[in-house]
């Protein structure tokens, strides 16, 4: 990367890194040059997880192709930047393959397992751990920004962004985490040793009893028998909840697995 020494970094230098954490590799932290940041943030960032609109003008908006909070949510609301849409995310059940957390935490109550920190992989512009925040639960979000400014939605929503791949260490000590979430990042687009590399360093960060939620992971059915579950079940977790279900838009027998695995008091 070239740039005048003390003066702002290149304006591709984040995009480049990003391209970098993608393929697993992390650049050196940068040397005399400064990110640039928005030249006029708002001073009154919401509290709310959950509030009406964020404010535009803490995003650098120049490497996106909508220049605005409402732009994405015109585009598409699924993307996470809907507050409306978000709100009502994972608080209803609608099917064996939801897991509402308020059944969460009447499961982790049940077991006398405390939640009180949480890791929420792939998490987007970081709903879960909004919704945990609101029952005293510290989680934090690993996402990335992939078309879109989901690590500065997450911080500006009062949360906590870890801006990793999937295929990197999880920045968090051994055996501190009560729950670690997988989302809809973890699929069978992950080559199946990079999976097994993922499920192996959620069991570092995992406290014994802690709980790995599986949320709407989907695969062909073939491969879930024959490839996922058996890698799952390496493991040695219990199964709190094992659902399954046919991808409705799926041509090719794809299925979703919604599982709740507690990790073992000793191994």
């Amino acid at each position: 990367m070239s740039y005048t020494p003390f003066s702002h970094c290149p304006q591709d230098s984040d995009e480049l890194a990003e391209s970098l954490i993608l393929r697993g590799c992390h650049p050196l932290p940068r040397r005399r040059c400064f990110s640039k940041t928005s030249q006029k943030p708002t001073s009154s960032l919401p509290h709310n997880p959950f509030a009406a609109s964020l404010p535009d003008q803490n995003v650098l908006w120049n490497k996106y192709t909508c220049k605005s909070f409402n732009c994405l949510m015109r585009s598409n609301p699924k993307l996470g930047f809907d507050p409306i849409v978000e709100t009502a995310r994972f608080m209803t059940y609608t099917d064996e393959l939801d897991l509402p957390i308020p059944q969460l935490l009447q499961i982790a109550k049940a077991a006398n397992s405390a939640l009180r920190l949480g890791l929420d992989v792939g998490g987007g512009t970081g709903t879960f751990a909004g919704r945990m925040k609101l029952y005293n639960v510290t989680v934090v979000t690993t996402t990335m920004n992939l078309g879109g400014p989901y690590n500065e939605a997450v911080a500006l929503r009062g949360l906590v962004p870890l801006h990793v791949p999937l295929q990197q260490r999880f920045p968090v000590f051994d055996g501190v985490m009560d729950l670690v979430r997988c989302g809809h990042a973890v699929n069978r687009w992950i080559p199946l040793m990079a999976m097994e590399f993922l499920l192996y360093d959620v069991d570092r960060v995992l406290r014994a009893g802690g709980y790995l939620w599986l949320d709407h992971f989907f695969s062909k059915g073939v491969d879930l028998d024959k490839l996922y579950a058996p890698l799952i079940g390496k493991l040695g977790y219990k199964k709190v909840k094992w659902a399954t279900g046919n991808k409705t838009s799926s041509k090719n027998g794809e299925v979703y697995l919604t599982a709740l695995l507690q990790k073992p008091m000793s191994k």
